[in-house]
């Protein structure tokens, strides 16, 4: 891409002067399309491929323009070019959104710098998209806790990922994620390790936090502390799961029993969804509850009810549960004392029972999936 042009926004702050912006510009490959500050805000131009932040070290006035860049233009690199030592300021400005940050130096050449790094932001952002056919984002929802969700996405993605369709699996409980615990993974690269690496999350970056799983699964780890799950923002989940289904033929998406910030990110990004209760009423009224937000946020992806212990006996039967809840489940989960020695074993039961009963739906629930993909 070194003899093209990169047709480039540009926002400026206010405590910036014009010759500094003038060096920054000073190479002839960088085409400017419009130009505007932190009082006006981004131009209202659609042609360009890139956006350039021109800020002095530390300045909130910039930083608050890179997040409206993200929000303005979608899809669109941003770039940071910043006068001062940007040490301090780096991690903020990659936070708010930035694909690269530039120092403004005091010799020649940060025109060719700032031309290199707009060429390299546009050019990932064009690798991405045109990267394999996207696979399918399957989000578990368990609106209490409890109800096995976390079991159902392990075995879901350990399943799909023994018929040679690899799922990757995120673990979005980001406070207190069991996955790698259930899947008998070691947290050496979690979600938190990614969000302070900065950068965008592009596949080959991706590709280094993901643990692989004997099942041929791969897995993105929650953070191994509650306190580091704020460094996972929604606009981070949201190109993460856009990258990682240009990786896989499924993404399965583990959930905490909330609709946090980030659990909506994944769902406007997920294809299917699969919810899973319990034979009580507490988890059967979440769930009712949780099937109506769904429809009234408008949520148009494919939506299957798993009933996990669905044969135990507590004085409620599925005819209850049809009327309750206004549907049939498509798949029945049975008890069995092998699921949770399975779980404490860190082995998906799909891979180590073939006999049992809760293994055989759990391998049902993937076949459905993989049917309804032919």
């Amino acid at each position: 891409m070194s003899d093209q042009h990169v047709r480039t926004l540009v926002a400026v702050d206010g405590s910036v002067d014009g010759d500094l912006v003038e060096r920054v510009l000073d190479d002839p490959r960088v085409a400017v399309a419009a130009v505007g500050d932190a009082s006006m805000g981004w131009p209202g131009r659609e042609d360009a491929e890139a956006l350039l932040v021109v800020c002095r070290d530390g300045s909130e006035e910039g930083l608050e323009l890179v997040r409206r860049g993200r929000s303005d233009y979608p899809g669109r690199p941003v770039v940071v070019a910043c006068q001062g030592s940007p040490n301090g300021f780096l991690r903020k400005a990659f936070a708010a959104g930035a694909e690269d940050v530039v120092q403004i130096s005091t010799v020649e050449g940060t025109g060719a710098e700032t031309y290199l790094a707009l060429a390299k932001a546009v050019a990932r952002r064009e690798s991405d998209a045109v990267a394999t056919a996207e696979g399918r984002v399957v989000t578990v929802l368990g609106p209490k806790g409890g109800t096995g969700k976390t079991l159902v996405a392990t075995n879901l993605a350990a399943a799909l990922s023994v018929k040679h369709q690899r799922a990757i699996v995120v673990d979005l409980d980001l406070q207190f994620g069991d996955v790698g615990l259930v899947m008998g993974m070691h947290p050496e690269r979690t979600m938190h390790d990614l969000a302070i690496s900065g950068g965008h999350p592009d596949a080959s970056k991706l590709d280094g936090f993901l643990v692989e799983h004997a099942s041929g699964a791969a897995v993105l780890l929650a953070p191994t502390r509650p306190d580091h799950a704020t460094a996972v923002t929604p606009p981070l989940v949201r190109d993460v799961l856009r990258v990682l289904r240009t990786m896989a033929p499924f993404v399965v998406v583990d959930t905490p029993p909330a609709f946090s910030p980030e659990v909506i990110v994944a769902l406007d990004e997920s294809t299917d969804i699969c919810v899973v209760a319990m034979l009580d009423v507490a988890s059967l009224k979440n769930t009712k509850l949780a099937l109506e937000t769904l429809t009234l946020m408008g949520v148009k992806a494919d939506i299957r009810l798993v009933l996990n212990r669905s044969d135990t006996s507590v004085g409620i039967s599925h005819a209850d549960v049809v009327h309750i809840l206004g549907r049939a489940p498509d798949v029945l989960l049975p008890s069995s004392r092998d699921v949770v020695r399975s779980v404490n074993a860190g082995e998906p039961i799909v891979l180590t029972d073939k006999r049992n009963d809760s293994a055989k739906a759990l391998r049902a629930l993937a076949g459905l999936y993989l049917k309804e993909g032919r």
